[in-house]
C-alpha cells in the first residue's frame, strides 16, 4: 500500500468563492493546493490534504509523513521579530502546523517543510527568521511576476547532507520568498546556499526531517525531493 502523505492547507473565509450567496462569506474554508498531492501521488505516495481542526496527534497517528506547505509568513511575535514586513500572518496554522510538527517528531515519522514550511519548522525548534530580504538585491529571492518554473539561482549543498545525496553538490531552484531562516532552531543544521549566503535548506539532526526554501512542488515533472519523502515513509 502507498504510504499515507499529509498535507498542510490554509484557512480562508468563504467571501472569495460566494458570489451572491452572501450566506457563504463567513464560513470557514479549507483551501489547499493541488501540486503538492499530484507530486506525492506521481512519487508514489498518497497525499491526504489536512484539514486545520486541532487533533494534530490525531492526524499524525493514522500518517506515515507530513508536508509542510508555502504560504504567509510565520506570526513574527513567535520568533520576537518585527511586524512591519510581516504578511498572510495566521496565528492559527502557525500553532496547527507546530501541533502537527510536534506529534511528527514524537513519532518519528518524515517531514518535508517547504518555504513557509522550512521557516515554520525552525521557528518551532526555537530558531528566528531574516524578516525581509530585498526585493531587487542579491540573488533575487522574490520575484512575484517570475516564471514559476524559472530557476532563480543555484544552492549549493553541504558534502554529506541528505539533500546532497538527494540532488547534487549544486541545483538551481525557483525563489519566491521574501523571509528565509537566520538563527537555528534546536536540533537544526544548515546544510544549503545561494550564492549570497542565504540559508536555502536545513535538516533535523534525527535525518527524517527537510526544509527547503524553494518550491519543488511547482517544478516540470517530479522533483526527487518528494521521491525521498515517500521512500523515507514506506516501512
Amino acid at each position: 500500500m502507498a504510504p499515507l502523505i499529509g498535507i498542510t492547507g490554509r484557512s480562508v473565509k468563504g467571501d472569495i468563492f460566494s458570489g451572491q450567496n452572501l450566506h457563504l462569506a463567513e464560513s470557514p474554508v479549507d483551501l489547499f493546493f493541488a501540486e503538492y498531492a499530484r507530486k506525492v501521488a506521481l512519487a508514489g505516495g498518497l497525499p491526504l490534504m489536512i484539514p486545520m481542526v486541532d487533533m494534530p496527534a490525531n492526524y499524525i497517528d493514522c500518517l506515515d509523513a507530513l508536508i509542510l506547505t508555502g504560504g504567509g509568513d510565520v506570526d513574527p511575535v513567535l520568533w520576537n521579530g518585527p511586524s512591519v514586513y510581516s504578511h498572510g500572518v495566521s496565528r492559527e496554522r502557525d500553532e496547527f502546523e507546530m501541533g502537527l510538527l510536534k506529534a511528527a517528531l514524537e513519532k518519528q515519522i518524515p517531514v518535508l517543510g517547504i518555504c513557509r514550511g522550512a521557516q515554520l519548522l525552525n521557528v518551532a525548534l526555537g530558531g528566528s527568521l531574516e524578516p525581509h530580504l530585498p526585493w531587487d538585491g542579491g540573488d533575487q529571492h522574490c520575484l512575484r511576476s517570475s516564471d514559476r518554473n524559472e530557476r532563480r539561482h543555484t544552492v549549493q549543498f553541504e558534502s554529506k547532507s541528505i539533500l546532497s545525496k538527494v540532488y547534487e553538490s549544486t541545483i538551481e531552484v525557483n525563489s519566491f520568498h521574501h523571509q528565509a531562516v537566520k538563527n537555528l532552531g534546536a536540533g537544526l543544521k544548515s546544510t544549503g546556499w545561494s550564492p549570497d549566503g542565504t540559508i536555502e535548506s536545513l535538516e533535523h539532526e534525527n535525518g527524517r526531517v527537510v526544509g527547503v526554501q524553494w518550491h519543488p512542488e511547482m517544478q516540470t515533472g517530479v522533483d526527487l525531493i518528494f521521491r525521498w519523502l515517500v521512500e523515507q515513509s514506506r516501512p
